[in-house]
């Protein structure tokens, strides 16, 4: 008795995956740099505008970066004051760890998501 083969082309699956999770990623990444908006150092603003989602798809990586010469000292250094009382423009409310902290809270909601919305596309791709 003959067997019968069976082919299974897992590549446009793996596409398919592939996309989604960047795209997702992608989603997840703006509310992460939306939350950390609110917690930025804020005087001048040029910090807040620097905020930014970079994708880089050879590496199935997404980044949240500001852009400032002093955005990673803003960020690091727990001994500046937010607001500082000697620039009047500074707001309260304002803190260091502006971007680790949104992330860390919201982490898992994104990869939950990541994996919600890739198993739908392929559920869907039938």
């Amino acid at each position: 008795m003959a067997r019968k083969r069976t082919w299974f082309d897992a590549d446009p699956a793996r596409d398919l995956a592939a996309r989604v999770g960047m795209k997702t990623l992608h989603d997840g990444a703006e509310a992460i740099l939306t939350e950390s908006l609110k917690e930025v150092p804020l005087a001048t603003g040029t910090l807040e505008r620097s905020g930014t989602v970079t994708d880089f798809l050879s590496r199935n990586e997404v980044y949240v970066s500001y852009n400032t010469p002093y955005a990673v000292r803003q960020h690091e250094d727990l001994g500046l004051r937010h607001p500082d009382p000697r620039n009047p423009l500074s707001t309260p409310g304002r803190k260091a760890k502006y971007l680790e902290d949104p992330f860390d809270r919201l982490k898992g909601k994104v990869m939950e998501l990541v994996k919600r919305r890739i198993k739908k596309a392929l559920k869907d791709a039938k």
